[in-house]
């Protein structure tokens, strides 16, 4: 398995313990693959208080800071195709080191995937 992201769909599915999603989290366990989690996904996702299951997926994750870089990407993309700002940085973050996204949402990362011609998105 080659780098693997997850957008703000997947850490919510996560922590509602969705088999699916953590199915994805056992693969990549066993590949020795840390996804990747941008910092914008993490922010939409967490709302306090006890979220077990999340904080626990996030600790084989690796949670991945909005550059300057990623946020000029980002906002390119926004103006090229019309998402929304999380979107594009959670798609500019994932392209930028070459991860498949893993989504809950491919309509709008297809959309993202066609403006970052590397990105690669998957269904959960």
């Amino acid at each position: 398995m080659a780098g693997l992201s997850f957008d703000t769909g997947v850490l919510v599915a996560l922590e509602r313990r969705e088999s699916g999603a953590w199915a994805w989290m056992r693969r990549a366990a066993e590949r020795d693959v840390a996804p990747l989690v941008s910092t914008a996904a993490l922010a939409e996702a967490w709302r306090g208080g006890r979220q077990t299951w999340l904080a626990t997926a996030l600790r084989g994750c690796e949670v991945a800071p909005v550059t300057e870089v990623l946020a000029r990407a980002a906002g390119v993309a926004c103006g090229a195709t019309g998402a929304q700002t999380l979107d594009a940085i959670i798609a500019a973050t994932a392209a930028a080191r070459g991860a498949t996204l893993l989504s809950a949402d491919v309509g709008d990362m297809h959309t993202l995937a066609d403006h970052f011609r590397s990105l690669r998105v998957v269904a959960l």
